[in-house]
């Protein structure tokens, strides 16, 4: 989810979930269940409905049209169901064409409600679903700050998917070097400073090599050190007109360049950081190279972690926690609360009986199952994922799927993931085999249950302005910031970098994010 990485000036996550869920898409095999009826009584399933969709997959390969999963979908729901998927590198090119065609599926998924979802709600190609939202408890659940994300003029035209607001990337440190150099949990950006350097230098492997580095970073910046929402690319610092202005160009973010700065002039960040890929780096870390990285509790990949623990049997891994801010405040910033949104196509609007038996389908899969409940006993689960040693195996009292099974599970074809009532329901170590990697996602959820998070109000809202500027906007930034960290600017010139900011739009697109968030009532908020 390469968007989470640029909150700052995107609307929504998250970035970063192919990048924020280690290479798969997170989906219902951790939690989907059938959902109660939207009434108090069953939902009328006599009629046989054919329901086709189109949606973007990460998936590699594309599920199968003839598979297991797809028939039983048909036969629990009485439906023919007719899914096409089209990856999602494609996907940005494909759904403007379908579109534009106007020849729609009943069903639409993006993979955000960017600035297209706006466009084409406007338009009138999705169907309200304000009226239908109190009768579906998983909808219900939904709370009113992610409902925002989907609104527009009021109405509202998506469902969005589960993903944590609070287990997205974090900073996380070897824990066994500092024990190894006599060192402490860093708590400000000196510490921060002094620790890397320390990684770099003084042999915390203990190997006799000079091969090791502080921070892992990547082109573009990612994932850099933010320590805090003060230093994110999130909307919660302000100017001095008392308008809240993008991460990128504010203090903190000018803060956070100076330490990067700093770090690779020291040479604890690698010489080839600006050309190199985020996955090289990743790999890198995961072979020891690096000291600090970020990585995230949910939805991770226990082979990366299987690969540390085997290259250096005493790593240990914990997450930094978040550095106390100058006003006080203490904590990361949120993710957005959702992956992936679900549209009806408009045209369905006289058609009572499709769209019940579609919400009913999403509420079915998106009913939250405790993690305990998660087991073969449980027929609910049993089937959304496919029937026990059949779409799943149970090694150590987890379920556990593959690849290879994906054509078995009703829940690999359908885009609706569980809504647990709150990040730490979902118990991410719990789900986890390997004891090396649910250890670090245990010791992740036990830090971040006590902390703060901000939650980006931009997030809510919905700015054509922003929305047409955001991606030059970033590009202008992120050169600068480049230019900086490496040398060929100084930080000092941290505000000709804002003057030529405000001068190719980021004036006009400040002012309408604030206009938007004044009129709507819309603050950002610590929880």
């Amino acid at each position: 989810m390469k968007r989470l990485l640029t909150v700052g000036v995107a609307v929504t996550l998250a970035a970063s979930v192919v990048a924020c869920s280690g290479g798969k898409t997170p989906s219902s095999d951790n939690g989907s269940s059938p959902a109660p009826s939207a009434s108090n009584s069953a939902p009328d399933m006599s009629k046989k409905i054919t329901i086709s969709t189109i949606e973007g997959t990460w998936a590699s390969p594309l599920p199968n049209p003839e598979g297991a999963g797809l028939k039983s979908i048909n036969e629990k729901f009485n439906v023919e169901f007719k899914p096409q998927y089209v990856p999602y590198d494609e996907y940005t090119n494909k759904l403007p064409v379908v579109m534009a065609a106007g020849d729609l599926p009943d069903v639409i998924g993006m993979e955000s409600a960017d600035s297209n979802f706006v466009k084409w709600a406007k338009q009138g190609a999705f169907l309200p679903l304000n009226d239908y939202i109190d009768k579906f408890p998983s909808l219900k659940a939904v709370p009113k700050h992610v409902w925002d994300a989907v609104t527009v003029d009021g109405k509202i035209y998506a469902i969005p998917q589960y993903f944590p607001e609070k287990y997205g990337k974090k900073p996380l440190i070897r824990k066994d070097w500092l024990d190894a150099l006599g060192l402490k949990m860093p708590t400000t950006y000196e510490e921060l400073k002094k620790v890397a350097i320390a990684f770099t230098k003084n042999d915390p492997d203990k190997n006799g090599k000079d091969d090791t580095y502080g921070i892992g970073l990547s082109k573009q910046i990612v994932y850099g050190a933010h320590m805090g929402a003060a230093w994110d690319s999130g909307w919660y610092s302000k100017n001095e007109a008392g308008q809240l202005i993008p991460g990128m160009i504010s203090e903190g973010f000018k803060e956070q360049t100076q330490l990067l700065a700093d770090l690779y002039k020291e040479g604890a960040i690698h010489k080839d950081w600006a050309v190199s890929k985020t996955a090289d780096i990743r790999k890198d870390f995961f072979a020891g190279k690096y000291g600090i990285y970020y990585e995230q509790p949910y939805d991770i990949s226990e082979s990366r972690f299987k690969s540390l623990k085997t290259a250096v049997p005493g790593a240990e891994l914990a997450v930094i926690p978040p550095f106390k801010q100058a006003d006080g405040q203490q904590g990361y910033l949120a993710l957005p609360g959702y992956y992936e949104v679900t549209m009806i196509n408009a045209k369905l609007k006289n058609d009572p009986d499709k769209i019940n038996r579609i919400l009913t389908m999403q509420d079915y899969f998106r009913t939250f199952i405790p993690v305990d409940q998660r087991i073969s006993s449980n027929k609910d689960f049993d089937w959304l994922n496919g029937g026990v040693n059949v779409g799943y195996k149970v090694e150590n009292g987890i379920a556990l799927t593959a690849a290879d099974t994906a054509e078995k599970r009703p829940n690999a074809y359908i885009t609706a993931r569980f809504w647990a009532p709150n990040s730490e329901a979902t118990e991410p170590g719990k789900v986890l085999n390997d004891p090396f990697t649910k250890g670090f996602a245990q010791g992740a959820v036990d830090l971040l249950k006590n902390q703060k998070f901000y939650v980006d109000p931009v997030n809510r809202i919905h700015s054509e302005v922003l929305a047409a500027k955001q991606s030059e906007l970033l590009q202008l930034t992120q050169e600068w910031q480049t230019k900086m960290i490496v040398g060929q600017e100084p930080i000092s010139n941290w505000s000709k970098m804002i003057e030529e900011f405000m001068r190719k739009g980021g004036k006009e697109v400040i002012d309408d994010v604030n206009k938007i968030l004044n009129s709507s009532g819309i603050k950002g908020e610590w929880k």
